[in-house]
């Protein structure tokens, strides 16, 4: 079944673009997301029942702003998610976050539930006051000593791929949601690890940085070139 399913998307596929050709377009270009809604069947319904649960109900705000407020120095309401990507001792912390705002991006311009809309602007804006509050554009769960240790070829995990995920969260709330802070948050971000590589190259030279690449750098050339 599965099998006779992808022949007919690609069968499908081949004629749009055959079309395509035909009325003299030369590229396909993909349709925005708010654009496209599927019909109210049961199984959509249920899907956007499960997936408003799980983003909206089952998971809190507070919970998973613990360790950026606790990095920053500001009040922690609430407790952290134990044994999770965000548990205060994992050094991954933070990016299930980056991947929340993407989420719930996608969420908003796949459904225009509002819900999706207000739980995305808190936490834009909760994140917002930890990045003012470190005041460098900085804005991570995990403080900057955890790119002390990567810059000296020291064990660490995975920092600058946490970062990258926080980043293209931002991102999204930018392009999918229009979030009017996002851009400005991830521009800040992008600026401060720029500055700080460039510091590490020129005090260290370029052999060195290339080391550091050779332990970790996540997925940080897609959001800022460096």
């Amino acid at each position: 079944m599965a099998r006779v399913l992808r022949w007919q998307f690609l069968h499908c596929f081949m004629w749009l673009w055959s079309l395509g050709c035909a009325h003299g377009a030369s590229t396909i270009e993909p349709l925005p997301l708010s654009d496209v809604r599927l019909l109210d069947t049961a199984l959509q319904a249920r899907y956007e029942k499960l997936n408003a649960k799980y983003l909206l109900d089952m998971l809190e705000p507070d919970r998973l702003l613990w360790s950026f407020r606790k990095t920053s120095g500001l009040p922690t309401p609430g407790t952290p998610y134990i044994a999770s990507w965000e548990d205060p001792g994992c050094e991954l912390r933070g990016h299930f976050v980056g991947h929340y705002l993407s989420a719930l991006s996608l969420a908003l311009a796949g459904t225009g539930n509002s819900a999706f809309k207000t739980r995305l602007d808190l936490m834009v804006s909760e994140l917002g006051k930890v990045q003012e509050k470190l005041g460098t554009g900085y804005l991570s769960a995990f403080p900057t000593e955890f790119f002390d240790r990567v810059e000296a070829l020291k064990p660490v995990w995975a920092p600058y791929y946490t970062i990258h995920k926080i980043i293209a969260g931002l991102v999204d709330a930018h392009e999918l949601a229009g979030h009017p802070s996002a851009l400005a948050m991830a521009t800040r971000m992008v600026d401060y690890h720029w500055n700080r590589t460039q510091a590490v190259i020129a005090a260290k030279g370029r052999e060195h940085w290339n080391a550091v690449l050779n332990c970790e750098f996540g997925g940080m050339n897609e959001v800022s070139g460096v």
